[in-house]
């Protein structure tokens, strides 16, 4: 038995023909279409929705909900026109429970626990949808617009915007002409026009390597002295000549080449005045990218890049990097030699711009030692090992650099990886290499707090280490305290010596947290305040004035909305009448999961009675959270917030928080009664149905619930 779902046009034949899809398969195309571009493209999604009778209007009969398409369908017979979009699809066998429903002019398709798929939307209100939208975990990541097609003679409907968002990234292209290739870019990051540079290169798409390079409209309007103009023209012309010189002799770039990340140094401000032009240039200098073929990482020289408004471009074509040390690889583009004196671009191979090859081995030497980083479920020794390695080649890098910025670019990772290596308690000869560095720079005012910062953290550590050694749980206890001391005397004296240190707000976070986590709260507010009045524009500013927030949390009203893991509307008001545990949680902090069976008692004791949970996920990574939701059975609802920028923790709704899990309780009138554990979880919920207020009650052997909260300090998880 053959279903007709709907009927799908095409004008652009003689007559508007009609095709049919049957269970999501395109059938009886004529032979001038393309069956793929028809399956897989926007037009023909436009067609179905549009031509489906219960479409966007006010009306709904019967036969029109008949002839309203199913999930299965929609999801089986359309995906996005772009390839490199990451978007959820349910399995085939899972497809039958997802259902369709019309909201506010959109298709909305879900899976059956209540997650958005795809969401269909008539933007314009013209009865025919214009956008397609994407989904991956509840956020959206990628939509298709139409911004000029006519649904009423189904001319031009296709798209001319491609859009990634949240997970998916920050693209947003333009195809002009309409068909599935983008043009141009209205947003673009670094990381995505390098990848998308490299990616062209490797399946040979000049086109889409064309649209990440400088063009003549960009070099006009960055509005430099023409002999820099030139040289940036000449730079990006006579592509195929260059790609092709770029790809010979080298086996690094391939049909089977496959892109693995962006290693850029950091981003440089080139004034315009030191320039000649007429503004400030953001660029990159000497960026790399590192591609993967089979079991070998190999480089990839992006080099300078240039930001164009909101879109980064390419100021050449990516070059393969030789590793043999039988070669050299021009590192420094056109935008940052006019500063650099009559010295520019010189190195020990004697040219301008040339990398020697003992610094070509050094990074190959290091690009080896980083594609075997340990993994997350390696040894402490193995983690200490690498950065030892790392510290290694960064010091032999230091030497071979030949200006004072690479100089110091080395000394700081050199500093980094030593510092890593010696918190682990596992390289003893890591703190007396950090003290003779320190010494090393100290004519370097800036340099040295670099230095002296790290080697603080390494030296606290060690100490810590130390101090557990101790006979007896007497001596240690005593030891420590006097460690602790000697750490915040460190921590404040750094803190006024280098106080437009990048390590500055870092510091007074430091000390904040300490203080907050022993339970010394009136210290840790008064840090946080001056960590909100000094450092406000920071991202520790910014966490001190959320922490401060719920510091004084208690007695009030909480405040607290937003969307759920699966993008529903949720309100900390909706439990109002209900006793109600806030708790912030993330599936990686060990201490959250050991907590679990004492919150997931409580709730199965008192939930009948009107105790209810409110989770506020703050996991990085998504991807392993369904498995850990399903493992533990949690049913109650969490918030959650993206990350503002990819390698970010998520936000905390403001709340500034520093351990997993925070939890307090709150009162059937929505006041916040304070914090809590799981010690006294039990006693405190039933205290709270009862009506009684925990300011008055004590658990036996336990602490009062508004301190509870500062006792689990030794198993509090930190977060970044």
């Amino acid at each position: 038995m053959h279903i007709t779902t709907f009927r799908q046009f095409d004008c652009d034949l003689d007559g508007c023909r009609a095709t049919r899809q049957e269970s999501g398969v395109i059938a009886d195309l004529p032979s001038s279409l393309d069956a793929s571009r028809l399956r897989t493209g926007f037009r023909p999604v436009v067609m179905l929705l549009a031509a489906a009778v219960c479409g966007f209007g006010p009306v709904s009969t019967a036969e029109a909900q008949a002839q309203k398409p199913t999930a299965e369908q929609l999801l089986k017979g359309y995906k996005p026109s772009q390839k490199d979009v990451d978007y959820d699809t349910p399995e085939v066998a899972d497809m039958a429970k997802c259902t369709v429903a019309l909201e506010k002019g959109s298709y909305v398709i879900s899976n059956a626990a209540g997650q958005v798929l795809r969401r269909f939307t008539d933007s314009n209100g013209d009865s025919a949808p214009d956008m397609f939208r994407y989904y991956h975990m509840g956020l959206e990541v990628y939509r298709e617009i139409d911004t000029n097609g006519d649904p009423r003679t189904r001319k031009n409907m296709r798209a001319d915007q491609y859009r990634w968002m949240n997970w998916g990234g920050t693209r947003w292209g333009i195809d002009e002409d309409e068909d599935g290739r983008i043009d141009s870019w209205k947003i673009l990051s670094a990381q995505e026009a390098a990848r998308i540079a490299v990616e062209a290169m490797i399946e040979g798409d000049l086109a889409r390597l064309n649209t990440v390079l400088l063009n003549e409209n960009d070099i006009r309007s960055l509005r430099l002295p023409a002999e820099m103009t030139q040289k940036l023209q000449d730079s990006v012309s006579d592509i195929p000549k260059k790609v092709q010189a770029s790809l010979a002799n080298s086996k690094v770039l391939n049909r089977k080449s496959v892109w693995v990340r962006f290693d850029p140094p950091l981003p440089g401000m080139i004034l315009g005045e030191d320039l000649g032009a007429t503004r400030d240039i953001t660029v990159y200098e000497n960026a790399m990218a590192i591609v993967q073929n089979g079991e070998k990482h190999d480089l990839i020289s992006i080099g300078e890049m240039v930001q164009i408004g909101e879109v980064w471009k390419l100021a050449q074509v990516p070059t393969p990097v030789d590793t043999t040390g039988t070669a050299v690889v021009s590192v420094g583009g056109v935008m940052m030699q006019p500063s650099l004196g009559e010295n520019v671009g010189k190195s020990d191979a004697g040219g301008p711009g040339e990398m020697s090859a003992e610094m070509q081995k050094l990074f190959a030497e290091l690009d080896k030692v980083d594609k075997a980083s340990p993994k997350p479920d390696a040894t402490p020794q193995e983690f200490a090992d690498y950065n030892v390695a790392r510290a290694n080649l960064s010091e032999k890098l230091v030497a071979a650099a030949k200006d004072d910025e690479s100089r110091q670019q080395w000394i700081q990772q050199f500093t980094d990886s030593l510092s890593t290596a010696t918190q682990s308690g596992l390289y003893p000869a890591g703190l007396p290499r950090l003290i003779q560095l320190q010494e090393s720079v100290k004519n370097n005012e800036a340099l040295l707090g670099y230095v002296f910062y790290r080697r603080l953290m390494a030296e606290y550590a060690v100490r810590l280490k130390e101090d557990d050694k101790a006979k007896t749980e007497a001596d240690a206890r005593q030891a420590r305290e006097v460690t602790q001391k000697w750490w915040f005397e460190q921590l404040e004296g750094f803190a006024r010596k280098w106080p437009q240190s990048e390590d500055a707000p870092d510091a007074v976070v430091q000390l904040a947290i300490s203080y907050e986590l022993m339970g010394r709260l009136d210290d840790a507010k008064a840090w946080y305040e001056q960590l909100a009045k000094n450092y406000s524009t920071t991202e520790g500013g910014s966490k001190a004035k959320g922490a401060l927030r719920r510091l004084t949390l208690t007695g009030n009203k909480l405040q607290l909305a937003g969307k759920t893991l699966y993008q529903k509307d949720l309100s900390s008001a909706q439990y109002n009448g209900k006793v109600l545990l806030v708790v912030f949680w993330a599936s990686y902090a060990q201490p959250f999961t050991a907590d679990l069976p004492a919150i997931q008692a409580a709730y199965s004791k008192y939930n009948k009675e009107g105790f209810e949970i409110l989770g506020i996920n703050m996991d990085g990574d998504l991807g392993p959270l369904p498995a850990y939701l399903k493992k533990h059975g949690i049913t109650w609802q969490s918030l959650r917030e993206a990350p503002k920028e990819n390698g970010m923790q998520p936000g905390d709704f403001g709340y500034g928080i520093v351990s997993v899990p925070t939890m307090f309780l709150v009162n059937k009138q929505g006041i916040v009664e304070g914090g809590i554990t799981t010690a006294n979880l039990d006693f405190a919920v039933d205290a709270l149905l009862k009506g009684k207020k925990l300011e008055s009650l004590q658990a036996p052997g336990t602490e009062t619930p508004a301190n509870a909260e500062n006792t689990t300090a030794e198993k509090a998880r930190k977060l970044n």
